[in-house]
């Protein structure tokens, strides 16, 4: 059996020394070059999604004619769900780390989501670290809650088209251009739901895989002419070991919060399509359920900050051609809307959580203080 050596780290702010941190908080720092021509590659992709892409879809005078007309109703459902969304994403990080408590965890997990919908890179996972440390949350437990996080949020996408497959079984005269999108979903699901129940199986194919994995990354580091990073065998044997382990013990909560979580964001967008007028005639529910899982699918990795733009031209995309070109005007006014509630919503909130965060570390310095 493979032995998983954990990296040693120097003590940190709570006297935690030795533990482990995510590999991602070790990020390398850019040249000012790199940082210039990474901010204009993201400069010319916005120009290229808002200025030329979207607007082939629908005018923006029509989009705010139709957002305008957005009722008080759907706005407070909206609003509902999204608080939802947002209780679920917190509650996963409370229900694994025992003494961390949902309000702890609701302000760090809105405050950074402040930094991840607006800085590049693992910006907001750093955020929420500094703020677990501050509140006593040890390297170990952050680092495991982390892991078990990202795969079950990254997880739980890849079975979703295949629900959305069984869906539309059930409904008649399903358009073809839907079935092509389930169909599309429904593959590249399978192969990495293979790829993850084989990693999960056998510790000798997880350390192989990783391995390999870090080949091809090292490949595309030395194509850019970056350092070739550390070998990850090691790295996703150990992250298996954390899954199964923390799974095992808490995987009724989980399996309810993370289910719940992506029914919410789903329900976004069916209340924001139906609240613009796209009607059940153009796009019945389990026709935009199956849209919703494969965007939901093609948007796992983070291009841009809260993936702003890749997910607008995704979902208008998508969605107009499943209706066929029907009410496109209303179709990108309504992710526009679905992408208010969940892109800018979080930041909204996280304003005023970043607020109560700073006076609750205030309140324990001060407690703490001789």
């Amino acid at each position: 059996m493979l032995r998983v050596s954990k990296p040693v780290l120097p003590p940190s702010p709570g006297g935690d020394a030795g533990r482990r941190v995510p590999p991602i908080l070790e990020s390398e720092s850019s040249s000012p070059l790199q940082k210039t021509v990474r901010f204009t590659l993201s400069l010319l992709l916005l120009y290229l999604i808002f200025g030329l892409l979207i607007p082939s879809f629908a005018s923006y005078q029509d989009v705010w004619d139709a957002l305008t007309s957005l009722g008080a109703a759907a706005v407070i459902v909206l609003t509902l769900l999204t608080l939802l969304v947002e209780s679920c994403k917190a509650g996963a990080f409370a229900l694994m780390i025992e003494p961390l408590r949902f309000r702890d965890a609701f302000l760090a997990q809105e405050s950074a989501a402040v930094v991840s919908n607006t800085v590049p890179g693992p910006s907001g996972t750093a955020a929420r670290y500094v703020s677990y440390r501050k509140l006593g949350i040890s390297n170990e437990d952050f680092a495991t809650s982390y892991v078990v996080n990202s795969s079950i949020s990254n997880g739980l996408p890849l079975v979703l088209p295949s629900l959305g497959l069984v869906l539309l079984s059930t409904q008649k005269d399903v358009p073809a251009s839907v079935w092509t999108l389930a169909l599309i979903g429904l593959g590249v699901s399978l192969v990495l739901v293979a790829l993850a129940v084989l990693v999960l199986r056998s510790e000798r194919f997880a350390y192989g895989f990783g391995v390999r994995v870090g080949r091809f990354l090292n490949w595309v580091r030395g194509v850019v002419r970056r350092p070739p990073g550390e070998e990850l065998g090691e790295t996703v044997v150990e992250w298996r070991h954390d899954v199964v382990d923390i799974f095992r013990a808490r995987w009724l909560g989980l399996v309810a919060v993370f289910a719940t979580r992506e029914l919410a964001t789903y329900l976004i967008l069916l209340v924001s399509l139906r609240a613009l007028g796209v009607g059940s005639d153009v796009l019945t529910a389990v026709e935009i359920f199956a849209v919703y899982t494969v965007v939901r699918l093609a948007t796992l990795v983070e291009i841009t900050p809260g993936n702003v733009g890749i997910s607008e031209a995704l979902y208008i995309a998508a969605l107009d051609w499943a209706a066929d070109g029907r009410d496109s005007d209303a179709i990108v006014a309504a992710v526009f809307v679905f992408r208010m509630f969940t892109y800018l919503g979080p930041i909204l909130l996280g304003g005023g959580c970043s607020y109560l965060l700073a006076r609750r570390f205030r309140g324990m310095a001060a407690t703490s203080a001789p």
